[in-house]
């Protein structure tokens, strides 16, 4: 020991360089126990929260975060995992979001695989319960000679939504009742269709068919006045739309599959249509062979509306105006005997509205200008025989009103007086200026009694009007009303059923008891 200097006896120990070799080997243990424990990975990893030297002793909020005492700084990535855990033992991690879907069951992943290795974009739903629904006959009261509906109160009745049992995994952009079943169709940006039986309780999923590659923005039923023709069209941001033929699900078979069509080519058109993301569907009655078939109007571009066949997807004709096209309507004129004209009326964004006679292969009938119509986002005809709602030819009636929404929230409402043509400047029987945001949904009710305006710029944005008193329902809607943001609207073929979708992909769901 007398060989050994003072200097090698003792030493000064300041405890920081062993303390920042326990916390880093204690960081280690912890992180690599951490990592065992996720099971699901990143959908993102920033590199530079491996470098990120988190303290977690300066606050008694992030004291809580350590596992051990001597902790002062974390990594990055350790912090955040130990604030997910702290979260879910808070708010613990609900069971459905460890369920599997319903499109990811073993029923569809073979389907799915099949459809990759062909490049078939169309996945088949179960459809057997849709054909039963669709050969089921269903008894409603007709209420076209029911007393008026008061202009005052609102008798209304919120139901279970329409889409509780398997909701939408994305705002619902379209929305569509058959006319004749109690189903309802939606459609949105995650590429899925779904039809729900409604019945006001339940409202369970009939069936779903998702279209690879194609976020639906519109979708409709269709149905002939025969009602041999039952069809849904569907289309997006793409160069083609999609028709499913439900008359050919009506076999009774439980291994029946969707025949599901693409509509793509304009044959010499193509320039005219880019995208098939905004269509309308309607009916056409020819003259030459005395049938009525279905017709498809597309929104196309520098002013086109392409019309189509709606069995064969031919084009037919093609309807052209001026400036920036918004939105267009389809209204019909009767003629007497089962005959009538189809009218297509089309706004642009100066409010100035052409009126063309499809019968006449595209005739101008008129053309007229909205009175102060700057910003026009829509226009929807109503009162009348629905474009979508034409179930026997010897019923049609010529709209009474015509509505016209801008970006400003005015709603100017004309009244059509049987159909009569409009000329030069019209002055609107009523503004509506109930909303102070961009219009961006206009319906009617199928008796014309009720407009529903809606604006999906701010929440609750929705209003319904009483017609002829151009009056809103003081009852209705309250400022508890869950609407959200409204993204779109749809009356029932009857008028007894109202539901609203929003960008929750909620569809909610209300019935009129008046009818």
């Amino acid at each position: 020991m007398t060989a050994v200097g003072d200097d090698q006896l003792f030493f000064v120990d300041d405890g920081e360089e062993e303390a920042d070799a326990d916390e880093d080997r204690m960081e280690i243990d912890v992180e690599e126990s951490e990592d065992s424990v996720s099971e699901e990975e990143n959908a993102w990893e920033d590199s530079d929260d491996e470098q990120l030297r988190v303290p977690i002793t300066e606050t008694h909020r992030t004291k809580k975060l350590r596992h051990s005492y001597t902790e002062n700084k974390i990594t990055g990535t350790a912090y955040i995992r130990r604030l997910r855990t702290q979260f879910e033992k808070i708010y613990p991690r609900p069971k459905w979001a460890d369920e599997p879907d319903v499109d990811e069951k073993d029923g569809n992943a073979s389907s799915d695989e099949e459809a990759e290795e062909t490049g078939e974009q169309v996945v088949d739903g179960d459809v057997y319960a849709l054909s039963k629904i669709l050969q089921s006959t269903y008894n409603y009261k007709d209420v076209s000679g029911t007393k008026l509906l008061p202009s005052v109160s609102l008798d209304i009745l919120r139901l279970k939504d329409a889409n509780v049992s398997h909701p939408s995994r994305s705002a619902i952009q379209s929305l569509s009742f058959h006319p004749t079943k109690p189903l309802l169709l939606t459609g949105g940006y995650d590429k899925t269709l779904r039809i729900y039986h409604i019945d006001g309780k339940n409202n369970h999923l009939v069936t779903s068919l998702h279209l690879r590659d194609t976020p639906i923005q519109s979708c409709t039923f269709y149905v002939s006045p025969s009602e041999s023709q039952q069809r849904i069209f569907t289309g997006g941001r793409r160069r083609y739309m999609h028709s499913w033929d439900l008359s050919n699900n009506t076999n009774n078979t439980a291994n029946s599959v969707a025949k599901v069509e693409k509509f793509s080519r304009l044959y010499g058109h193509e320039n005219t249509q880019r995208s098939f993301e905004k269509f309308k569907v309607g009916h056409f009655f020819n003259s030459a062979t005395h049938q009525t078939h279905g017709i498809i109007c597309l929104q196309g571009n520098n002013g086109w509306i392409n019309v189509l066949n709606s069995i064969s997807g031919l084009w037919m004709l093609g309807c052209k105006i001026e400036g920036l096209l918004v939105d267009f309507c389809i209204d019909y004129k009767p003629l007497g005997k089962g005959k009538f004209k189809t009218i297509l009326i089309v706004a642009n964004t100066y409010g100035e509205v052409w009126e063309f006679d499809l019968n006449n292969n595209g005739e101008v009938l008129t053309r007229w200008k909205d009175e102060g119509g700057i910003g026009i986002t829509t226009i929807q005809v109503g009162g009348g025989t629905n474009s979508d709602h034409l179930l026997s030819t010897k019923n049609v009636r010529a709209n009474r009103w015509l509505a016209i929404g801008s970006e400003s929230g005015f709603v100017n409402i004309y009244e059509r007086n049987g159909g009569s043509l409009f000329s030069g400047t019209m002055k609107p029987v009523a503004v509506m200026d109930h909303l102070t945001t961009t219009i961006s949904s206009v319906q009617f009710s199928p008796d014309g009694q009720i407009l529903c305006i809606g604006s999906r710029a701010v929440k609750d944005a929705l209003r319904l009007i009483h017609l002829p008193s151009f009056t809103v329902f003081k009852n209705w809607p309250t400022s508890g009303t869950p609407f959200g943001k409204v993204t779109t609207v749809a009356f029932s073929s009857h008028g007894e059923m109202l539901a609203v979708g929003n960008e929750q992909g909620k569809v909610r769901l209300w019935r009129l008891n008046h009818y």
